[in-house]
């Protein structure tokens, strides 16, 4: 009877050169890799960043022609409202619409629904010329409150 044993190619040495991992290559590759890190912590340490808040205003316009403009601010963005720098706006089509608000008081009644909490806030053009113009009837347009600069870092440890 013929036993089949398994042929081995290669000597006890060879395998373990093969099956261990050089210590050169650990240390220098996590070397690497922490610098890595470090630069690309350092870059974020000076890396400016506008973070931005998306909100809807709605417009409107009463009997004597006086257009109004209204925001809906969550509620968890109040937390960051000293952070506002002014509202860009971007109204579906190009022509008199403002595309600039700031808002002077924020009043302390929260509108509560399922989909969370807001604030109802009157806006107040920026760059508007005062053109008269007409609104057949009230419209939401997309925005976004824009905070004051700060650096990636900051924002992504929130400090």
């Amino acid at each position: 009877m013929e036993e089949n044993k398994p042929i081995e190619l290669r000597s006890e040495k060879v395998r373990n050169i093969i099956g261990r991992m050089p210590p050169v290559l650990v240390r220098y590759g996590t070397v690497m890799i922490v610098a890595a890190l470090l630069v690309l912590t350092g870059i974020a340490a000076f890396v400016p960043y506008q973070p931005k808040i998306s909100i809807g205003i709605t417009v409107s316009q009463d009997e004597e022609g006086k257009v109004h403009y209204t925001a809906r601010i969550p509620q968890g963005a109040m937390a960051q409202r000293d952070d506002f720098v002014f509202i860009a706006g971007r109204p579906p089509v190009e022509g008199p619409m403002p595309v600039r608000f700031i808002f002077h008081d924020v009043p302390d009644t929260l509108h509560i629904s399922r989909s969370g909490g807001w604030y109802e806030v009157e806006v107040y053009p920026v760059d508007h010329d005062g053109q008269a113009i007409k609104i057949p009837a009230p419209f939401t347009i997309p925005a976004k409150i824009e905070l004051r600069f700060t650096t990636f870092l900051k924002w992504v440890t929130g400090k």
